[in-house]
């Protein structure tokens, strides 16, 4: 696990750094309009994208013996069904278009179409690899795809391609992940199902996959009520702030989540370890994303004009309100792979279905007050799921809710302690009028340094997780120090 994370983490890194210039970039060469316009057909790519292989893939991952069988039909009939839905996308375009009311959406969801089957050909290949937790290729084949698609929409932004170069972006991406895969892990190019190992992989996969699809519904569904209801302007900020939110959450998926997985599931069957590595992952996200969500809050201004741009003040209001939930929507994942783990995938689809109905039916409501109604709603939730899917990892491990609430009291404080110093300094240095740069790098470091401190202090303390903490960095410092020692001499 500590390798997978740390290959993650090189991976995120630079792919997240590649993200934060390709919203710059497009920020400033590109409008509200046109992200919208993208948008709008990404709902549907993201809604169609969790059933491209009916769960099949993360089924390969969680069984525990594969025979070559499984592997062959989890390859065939991904494939099939990536055809499959890139025709239904093509035929379906002009509806979804008429939907969000933006008719130049529909030639962009056509060609989009291509990415399903580059998923459905690729994913058994991914899926061996993330069974295997080769987290080094993985990171890899990620962040080089990641760079050649984002070099490209800013390429194709640059000659005045508008929203089709967001959308060619992800195609050139699809395309070297898909390429890179196959030639990594070469799956028998076989086109035959074996019926009676097609129903042992759906014995969890189509759990998984209904799970995966009532969660993107929840996840697109304020986004669907917006670019209904309010237009694709509206939208674009909406969207922008949500995704820009994202960006923590698809970090630890990234570096975290997709190591988790594999590794509870080979833990499945012991509930109080996966109970410890739940209270610690949750543990630890608090100390990190709390703070990290003050500082957030404190210097929206600046975070979105650095980077989007001047003409994107309307995104500064419900990204603060969506940055309170940011402790929330990492979590929350943390439980979904415990349950996960241990094939709880049925239960997770209710959790999700009810999650799905606050979601729409808050936006419903909140859209009567703007983009800030519904990132209210939204944010509500969000909390709900947060609750609900910790209760049901907690079902299938050791960890009540006296240990889950413990373990963001720590976490909490930091954040309410960094809050206090980064609020009145932004506010003074925005009022002395100083650049948004040099006022977002003075709080940044204000409060990372507070959070740092406070943490020291809790470890050298060193009672409850901060014990276990303590070990794991001085883990840490001795590999870091022998690696770099030199070797002994030889000689005498």
């Amino acid at each position: 696990m500590r390798r997978g994370i740390s290959w993650n983490l090189l991976g995120a890194v630079a792919t997240n750094l590649m993200r934060v210039l390709v919203v710059v970039v497009l920020g400033r060469l590109l409008d509200e309009h046109d992200f919208g316009v993208v948008a709008a057909a990404l709902t549907v790519i993201t809604v169609l994208h969790m059933v491209r292989d009916v769960g099949i893939g993360p089924a390969l991952v969680q069984r525990k013996e594969l025979a070559p069988a499984h592997i062959e039909t989890a390859f065939a009939s991904s494939t099939y069904l990536g055809i499959v839905i890139a025709g239904v996308m093509v035929a379906a375009a002009p509806l979804v278009a008429a939907l969000f009311r933006t008719p130049e959406c529909a030639p962009i969801l056509r060609v989009l179409g291509v990415i399903f089957v580059l998923r459905g050909v690729a994913t058994t290949s991914q899926m061996l690899c993330q069974r295997a937790m080769n987290f080094r290729a993985l990171a890899l084949i990620d962040t080089s795809a990641y760079v050649a698609g984002s070099c490209t929409s800013m390429g194709l932004a640059w000659a005045g391609m508008g929203p089709w170069s967001i959308a060619v972006g992800y195609v050139v991406e699809e395309a070297v992940s898909a390429t890179m895969f196959l030639l990594l892990y070469r799956p028998r190019f076989a086109l035959r199902i074996d019926w009676g190992a097609l129903r042992d992989l759906l014995g969890f996969g189509a759990g998984q996959s209904l799970f995966a699809l009532v969660n993107s519904f929840a996840i697109q569904g304020d986004n669907m009520i917006v670019g209904h209801g309010l237009g694709t302007g509206p939208l674009g900020f909406y969207t922008r702030a949500y995704d820009l939110l994202k960006l923590p959450s698809a970090a630890f998926s990234n570096i975290v989540g997709s190591v988790l997985f594999p590794a509870f599931s080979r833990l499945q069957g012991d509930p109080e370890r996966l109970g410890i590595n739940f209270r610690r992952v949750i543990f630890v996200n608090a100390l990190l994303v709390f703070p990290a969500s003050a500082i957030l809050i404190a210097l929206a201004p600046e975070v979105i004009r650095i980077l989007m741009g001047p003409t994107w003040g309307g995104a500064v209001l419900p990204f603060q309100i969506l940055a309170v939930t940011m402790m929330m929507r990492i979590s929350y994942k943390v439980g979904v792979v415990v349950a996960s783990a241990a094939g709880a995938v049925y239960a997770l689809v209710v959790v999700n279905i009810i999650y799905a109905a606050c979601v729409i039916g808050g936006a419903l409501i909140g859209v009567h007050w703007g983009i800030p109604g519904v990132a209210v709603s939204t944010a509500i939730s969000i909390g709900v799921m947060y609750l609900l899917c910790a209760m049901l990892g907690m079902r299938h491990c050791t960890l009540d809710w006296r240990g889950f609430a413990a373990a963001h009291v720590h976490g909490l404080a930091l954040g309410l302690v960094v809050g206090a110093c980064a609020w009145p300094a932004s506010a003074a240095l925005r009022a002395a009028e100083l650049p948004s740069v040099i006022t977002a790098a003075t709080i940044g470091l204000l409060g990372g340094a507070v959070a740092i401190a406070v943490i020291a202090y809790w470890v050298n303390r060193g009672r409850g997780d901060f014990a276990w903490l303590g070990r794991e960095v001085e883990g840490l410092r001795a590999k870091i120090k022998g690696r770099r020692a030199p070797a002994p001499s030889s000689a005498g």
